[in-house]
């Protein structure tokens, strides 16, 4: 990186350049080409009548600052010492209005500046950057426009007062939304016709602790918030603030299959107005997103990247949802060359994380799930289906892993009871991952081999392998030998932990085996050991599906279920520093990469690959939290769409964009009609229906097909909730019964029958049994326990149905827009 001079022109120099600008005297430009503006992408920002008032308070302070003290003779001691109080007292009457959202804003940008004039990194901003939001001014009352009638802040205060905010998520982001909402909220307790009414306030969720890391951009929280949850803290913080905002604290996580959560449909329906996101995953943005839709609330969701930050509004009725728009997809490592070809650390490091999901996370996983199935089909008859369902090979990877993980180990886990058990089984992992791999690939390839093309093979960036052997009577002096003797000992110390861990729970410092253990037992599998002589294993011979079933059948007879899982599945998490995972995946991957050639990675930089850590910056996270806050007041003010604003900003270019949020896309209906997400029918189960045991199938369809067709004609096809299929006129046309059962029942039944076969679904145990680099699924609502999904569908008050009809005419399908199904209870109250 070469550094870049960037010119600046004087206060003075500006101005007078401006002036010649707007008095278009382009000849007498001293500067012609200087550009007065940063750029953003906010047609305001080109506005000349704008600029040119800019500009004016600019000239008009000018001269005032020459009358006074020139800035650049005012010593410290002149500022201080001895101030003008008639100069402070008359600017401080130019300055009584508030707005918090505005003062962040600017707030965030000044200190990036002042970083990048320290640090010397990024670009700084070029002269002038225009920026304002007036049209929240346009939306108020006329009275709020007059500031001597009633000031802005208060209004805005006010306006919130009455609204209930949902912010999901307190760390980097959420701390700083709540610490503007606590600025910005002057009470939450306000009166209606004289009676106090309390239902404004702030909800907040995260189901994250506090780490030490978090203190450094999570400006909430100190030193003895350490361990403690992030929305319990952050609300004692806000507290500090203002006393007098309601704020009500959960630990809960938002997302699908969370059972007992606090935010049921009452929640939603009730107890709150606008959901101010401030997550860091996917798959929870596009649930909350989800469950704005569905209750047609307003939505705010806030991201940042370094310095790259981002704010999408979502208006309700009026603008597309976030999950409208996909964004392209991560760039991702090959799968060949995580597995066969790394050329760089990251990939090493990659595969050391996929390996701890796999070992660690993956098959315990799977041996909870089918372990009930052996137990109490037989081994013989669960591999019988399983190769029914997923083909030989893959069954017998899966079994062969069943028989690793529960052959011989249920109840207690009898082989790796002690430390030795441990190590010896990560040992065999070290052979096989590193010594019996690689040997095998370069038996395929050799050193000298050519590809296709008549090129050598091993070339550009595929670099060739090594089998390197732990030698325990090495030299003391090869430096080379005892740095691989130490990674490949602390390799297998860390796995042999963790694989203890599975069957043991949590170990103590006093369990986890020494590095000298460790040494004790390399020495003694490894003297002998002579990888050129194992050819691999003859899956057809020694590992065939009988040896397999007689070493599962032992630990099926111990009556364990489900309810009782054997192994405990670890989850990766890169925070604690004790729990052993980082050390894990450092070790895997530096023997990876000295396999390879590749430098090998301190701790640090594996915990910030493998956990996929991008550095924050705090100053994004301020700035994208305060155009939050701007777009939420003009939520509140039922802005139109136009008024709203994306934002799109990176501070280190410095990069600028706002754009009017997209309209939601229109979709075809029936008979010629169109609707948007926003728009659902809503069916209400009626006392009749709720005492005959619910609605029924029959009376469901009658009723839509008299409401959506006008007469018209036209026949329901299907109906269906999610991925449970309820009723096909093509599969129940003729079955009488199913259409006297009532919508909640047949729905029970489409449950309770996808779960049946559960253990052996094709898809599912492929996913089960694929390598460890599998790429990361979301979660469904199927997969989880059929007694478990049951249970909240009781709690919720509707269910959404998507349903299909025949348009009379055409004979096509056409899909209606959501249909909303409420349960008597609900409907009677409304």
């Amino acid at each position: 990186k070469v550094p870049v001079p960037v010119p600046f022109l004087s206060l003075p120099d500006a101005l007078a350049l401006a002036q010649q600008r707007a008095n278009n005297s382009k000849g007498a430009e001293l500067h012609p080409n200087h550009a007065l503006y940063t750029f953003s992408d906010l047609e305001k920002s080109f506005d000349e009548t704008r600029r040119h008032s800019l500009m004016s308070c600019f000239h008009a302070h000018d001269p005032l600052s020459h009358q006074t003290h020139p800035l650049e003779t005012i010593t410290a001691c002149q500022l201080y010492g001895t101030p003008d109080p008639t100069i402070a007292k008359n600017f401080a009457t130019c300055a009584t209005e508030i707005f918090v959202p505005l003062q962040a804003f600017l707030g965030a940008l000044a200190s990036q500046e002042c970083l990048k004039a320290v640090s010397g990194l990024y670009h700084p901003v070029h002269q002038f950057l225009l920026y304002d939001c007036d049209e929240i001014l346009d939306l108020l009352e006329d009275s709020a426009k007059d500031g001597a009638s009633l000031s802005l802040h208060e209004t805005v205060a006010q306006l919130l007062s009455r609204k209930r905010l949902f912010v999901v998520g307190s760390g980097a982001i959420g701390c700083e939304i709540l610490k503007n909402l606590s600025a910005m909220l002057l009470t939450t307790s306000t009166e209606t016709d004289g009676q106090p009414n309390n239902r404004g306030g702030i909800v907040v969720t995260d189901m994250d602790t506090i780490e030490k890391s978090n203190l450094s951009r999570q400006l909430l929280f100190r030193d003895s918030d350490v361990g403690n949850f992030k929305s319990f803290a952050a609300k004692k913080a806000i507290h500090r603030f203002n006393e007098n905002i309601h704020v009500e604290a959960h630990t809960c996580k938002v997302g699908e299959g969370v059972v007992n959560s606090p935010f049921q449909d009452k929640f939603w329906a009730d107890d709150v107005d606008i959901v101010m996101n401030a997550l860091d995953n996917m798959p929870a943005r596009l649930y909350m997103d989800q469950q704005c839709v569905s209750h047609q609330k307003g939505l705010i969701d806030a991201g940042t990247l370094g310095s790259k930050g981002n704010v999408q509004v979502v208006v309700p009725f009026l603008s597309e949802s976030y999950g409208s728009s996909v964004d392209p997809p991560e760039p991702s490592i090959p799968v060949c060359t995580l597995k066969s070809f790394p050329y760089e650390i990251s990939h090493t490091i990659q595969w050391g994380r996929d390996l701890f999901d796999g070992l660690f996370n993956r098959r315990p996983s799977q041996a909870n799930e089918h372990n009930p199935s052996i137990s109490s089909i037989g081994a013989s008859q669960f591999i019988t289906h399983l190769r029914t369902k997923v083909g030989d090979d893959m069954a017998l990877e899966t079994a062969m892993e069943l028989s690793e993980d529960l052959g011989g180990s249920a109840s207690g886990a009898s082989e790796i009871s002690d430390s030795t058990g441990g190590i010896r089984w990560a040992i065999q992992a070290y052979q096989t991952l590193f010594l019996q791999s690689t040997a095998r690939l370069l038996r395929e390839h050799p050193a000298d081999s050519l590809d296709d093309e008549g090129e050598p093979f091993w070339s550009g960036t595929r670099l060739l392998p090594k089998v390197l052997l732990y030698r325990g009577d090495c030299d003391p002096q090869d430096e080379v030998q005892m740095d691989w003797n130490r990674r490949v000992v602390e390799f297998v110390r860390a796995a042999a932990r963790l694989r203890m861990e599975v069957y043991t729970a949590k170990l103590s410092v006093d369990d986890i085996p020494t590095m000298h253990q460790v040494r004790a037992v390399l020495d003694d599998e490894m003297t002998d050991y002579n990888v050129d002589g194992i050819d691999g294993v003859d899956d057809e011979c020694e590992n065939t599906f009988q040896s397999i079933a007689q070493r599962l059948e032992e630990p099926s007879k111990d009556g364990s279920s489900k309810d009782n899982p054997l192994l405990h599945v670890l989850d990766f998490e890169k925070d604690d520093a004790s729990n052993g995972h980082v050390n894990f995946v450092a070790a895997a991957s530096n023997i990876r990469a000295l396999t390879y050639g590749i430098k090998p990675a301190d701790e640090m930089e594996t915990r910030k690959v493998s956990g996929n850590i991008v550095p924050a910056m705090i100053t994004t996270t301020s700035l994208v939290s305060a155009l939050s806050c701007i777009e939420l007041i003009k939520l509140v003010l039922k802005a139109p769409l136009r008024s709203h604003k994306n934002a799109f900003v990176n501070l280190a270019l410095p990069f600028f964009a706002f754009t009017s949020p997209l309209p939601a896309e229109e979709y075809r209906g029936l008979n010629g009609k169109s609707f948007t997400l926003w728009d659902r029918i809503t069916i209400k189960e009626r006392l009749k229906d709720f005492e005959k045991g619910g609605l029924t199938l029959e009376r469901l369809i009658s009723r839509l097909e008299r409401k959506v067709t006008d007469g018209s004609g036209g026949k329901i096809s299907s109906i269906s909730h999610g991925e449970y299929l309820i009723y096909a006129d093509f599969l129940h046309g003729d079955n009488d019964d199913i259409y006297a059962q009532s919508i909640w029942n047949l729905l029970k039944d489409a449950i309770s029958g996808d779960d049946e076969n559960a253990d052996f679904r094709g898809e599912d145990d492929a996913n089960l049994a694929h390598a460890a680099h599998k790429e990361q699924q979301q979660p469904i609502v199927g997969n989880q326990n059929n007694d478990e999904t049951i249970s909240e569908l009781d709690k919720q008050s509707f269910m959404t149905l998507s349903v299909f009809i025949e348009e009379p005419d055409t004979g096509e399908e056409i899909e209606l827009p959501p249909i909303r199904v409420v349960k008597w209870q609900q409907s009677s109250s409304s």
